[in-house]
């Protein structure tokens, strides 16, 4: 199939130019025409006077695209452009994409995570709504399950989801607190530069009231990770815990919960034994279909994971949420990791026997860590040497006079 704008032959049923990123199934228009429809932006193409330039397409679904573009004005700053298409004829739905459009836009300028692209701008141009947003290189995890095709290390997974409790923590307390609802694999970008989760596509995020419950609709959510709840529209921030530990799932052992039936999850290690028996017991925990019986709030899941994180790789989560101390029992309510901490951590010593030498502390989350207390204890051990030091040489200092003295 040869591409309408620059040319290039492309394999049959792609959907883009590999080339220039262009929509293969449109034919080529003007440069005018391009920037009135958005699904014909093609790399070249610019919007807002000239300030954004058009480099390649990212992504397109029903509701919208995504471009990579450059901000002129910022040093060519690379940024990721959003649009809303809508062809629909009915005056009514068309207004609600608008609202659910701007709705989206709101909620992420008033957002502030270093793991959540902000909004660094947003305009209209004709009868279309545009919104830029920090660029974030690097994969979306179900691009790297793609070309993996095989289970994440239990580790490097078990970081991802810290690093996404605290993304989800951080929305459970705002006011009102916002419900991303879409948790899943396509949503989450390790960062090149940083290697940590950004949690990116809150189009259908909502602020959890009364009202926004009243509105939801049974077709929200991706089907395989969105929980029971949100298809009965009563979705808040435990579904997003559901999500999360389905997506989990799915990347700890390379099965799609979207090839399967809904709420379908057999435990992780009859499909992967090499996973632990502790980690197994947080997510079937997550996955409980019931909301009162399961995680109630990210801080407690992410208690449970970086217990785990810290214990079998000693690579925290979030080191700036720690604070480490001497062991001791955690609350029944945590999770099933606090629930029976003394009973798992006799199975780890069994199924991980390396492991048994090593005695680590408990990690309690969302405190601030001490960044003082080993240097105190640094220097209270360098005065107690230098007393000893300056002892010992008075001794001798006196020995060697009475030895002295009796030679003489």
């Amino acid at each position: 199939m040869r591409c309408p704008y620059c040319g290039i032959e492309n394999p049959g049923g792609e959907s883009y130019c590999e080339r220039c990123g262009g929509f293969m199934h449109l034919p080529a228009t003007t440069t005018s025409e391009r920037n009135l429809d958005t699904r014909s932006l093609v790399p070249g193409s610019s919007l807002q006077g000239g300030r954004y330039v058009i480099k390649k397409i990212l992504g397109q679904g029903g509701m919208g695209s995504v471009f990579l573009a450059t901000d002129v004005r910022l040093a060519h700053k690379p940024v990721v452009i959003k649009t809303l298409i809508s062809d629909d004829a009915d005056p009514t739905s068309r207004q609600e994409e608008v609202r659910n459009f701007k709705h989206e836009v709101e909620t992420l300028a008033h957002l502030d995570h270093p793991l959540i692209p902000s909004v660094a701008d947003h305009f209209q141009e004709g009868s279309r709504y545009f919104m830029v947003q920090e660029y974030v290189e690097g994969e979306n995890l179900q691009a790297r399950m793609d070309r993996l095709n095989q289970p994440m290390q239990e580790a490097v997974v078990l970081k991802y989801a810290s690093e996404v409790l605290d993304i989800l923590d951080y929305l459970s307390q705002q006011v009102p607190a916002i419900v991303h609802r879409d948790i899943k694999p396509a949503n989450i970008i390790i960062g090149a530069k940083d290697g940590r989760a950004h949690l990116v596509d809150f189009g259908i995020a909502r602020k959890d009231t009364l009202y926004a419950r009243r509105k939801q609709t049974a077709a929200l959510g991706t089907p395989g990770y969105a929980p029971p709840e949100q298809y009965q529209g009563n979705a808040d921030p435990r579904s997003d815990l559901y999500a999360l530990a389905a997506m989990l799932h799915h990347l700890l052992t390379n099965r799609d919960p979207g090839e399967y039936g809904l709420f379908q999850h057999p435990p992780v290690r009859q499909l992967n034994p090499e996973l632990s028996p502790q980690l197994e017991a947080v997510l079937s925990y997550a996955l409980v279909k019931e909301v009162h019986q399961r995680y109630q709030s990210a801080q407690a899941m992410k208690h449970d994971i970086d217990t785990l994180l810290f214990e079998y790789s000693g690579m925290p989560g979030n080191k700036s949420s720690y604070i480490v101390e001497d062991f001791m029992p955690v609350a029944a309510d945590v999770g099933p990791i606090g629930a029976s901490r003394q009973m798992q951590l006799q199975q780890q010593l069994q199924v991980y026997p390396a492991l048994q030498p090593v005695h680590r502390s408990h990690v309690a989350p969302y405190q601030p860590l001490d960044r003082h207390a080993g240097l105190r204890r640094y220097n209270s051990d360098v005065g107690a040497t230098f007393v000893l030091f300056v002892l010992c040489m008075f001794l001798l200092v006196i020995l060697a006079y009475v030895a002295i003295s009796f030679m003489f």
